[in-house]
């Protein structure tokens, strides 16, 4: 055999295993794109930071999450100097060195001020402690099914003189210290929430992703209604949130429910929640007997709906 002939069958078997190797490797990567991703929501939301820096060995956290004029309760503290340690090893999962670094310092606002919640000695310099489970969701729980079992509060009547005054929902609704704590923790004024303020917070922390529903829904059910998309372990479940404004009714329309019916039937959600701060008409409960996908959240059930989500 000549030499050219030699060279030639060398070179066509290089290319050959290059092509082999290329196309084992693209087979790989297009293997691992198919796998199903971890899901978004695994962990609650993580309060907003507003500052942070390493100075000396203390690396510092500051939250933007109001304490209000109250001294922050302890489930509160323990949830932020857990999350000011994840922000850390977020950090560090990014690339930021713990050189020298000994302790964190959380903080988080009260009026424009950072207050000083605690400080975490680290278990040797540089080593972050290891993960806990108060900023992670448990999946297998699900707060949606809880809802569904809600009862009307009979202790929350209508008012007996016609007025159409309702008492904003941050006064009647009663929130545990570890409910209060995660609210707070993403941003929440608890003593001043909005309905949806406090839907929104307990659905978030509840490991949901929420975004605003299609254009133009919130106009055909009730000019006051606030329409959302939540999804949570691959489930779509829709989500109104229609609030009473001072002046109004204080009893839900009919008619609102109505539009929520066909809005239901037109998108075909696996689920669908109406939450309101109104009181509910008889007619709620014929629907929700004829669709079992509606839950309806009026003001006589959103004390056992808030209760629902266990959260601890």
């Amino acid at each position: 055999m000549s030499g050219a002939v030699t060279i030639l069958i060398i070179v066509v078997a290089a290319f050959v295993a290059a092509f082999l190797f290329y196309l084992v490797r693209a087979m790989r990567q297009s293997a691992e794109r198919a796998l199903p991703v971890e899901s978004p929501v695994a962990k609650r939301p993580m309060p907003i930071v507003t500052e942070f820096h390493v100075r000396g060995d203390v690396a510092t956290t500051v939250f933007a999450v109001p304490l209000g004029d109250a001294e922050p309760s302890r489930h509160l503290v323990e949830l932020l100097c857990v999350a000011g340690v994840e922000y850390v090893r977020d950090k560090v999962h990014n690339g930021l060195p713990l050189d020298g670094v000994r302790h964190i310092e959380v903080s988080a606002m009260r009026g424009d001020n950072p207050e000083v919640l605690c400080t975490i000695d680290l278990p040797d310099v540089g080593v972050l402690p290891e993960p806990e489970d108060k900023v992670s969701v448990n999946l297998v729980d699900d707060p949606i099914a809880a809802v569904q079992e809600v009862v009307a509060d009979t202790a929350v009547a209508a008012p007996s003189s016609g007025t159409s005054m309702l008492e904003p929902v941050h006064e009647f609704v009663r929130l545990s210290g570890p409910t209060e704590a995660h609210l707070r923790s993403i941003g929440v004024d608890t003593d001043a929430m909005s309905l949806n303020d406090l839907v929104l917070g307990l659905l978030r922390v509840s490991g949901y992703d929420v975004h605003v529903g299609r254009s133009g829904m919130s106009a055909s059910v009730g000019e006051t209604a606030d329409i959302y998309g939540l999804t949570r372990n691959g489930q779509s479940t829709m989500l109104v949130i229609l609030r009473h404004e001072p002046g109004s009714h204080p009893e839900l329309e009919d008619s609102a429910l109505a539009r929520f019916a066909v809005e239901v039937a037109q998108s075909n959600p696996a689920q669908a929640i109406f939450v309101t701060d109104k009181f509910s008409p008889y007619s709620m409960y014929e629907r929700e007997k004829r669709d079992k996908r509606l839950v309806c959240i009026t003001r006589e059930r959103l004390q056992a709906f808030v209760d629902s989500f266990g959260l601890s």
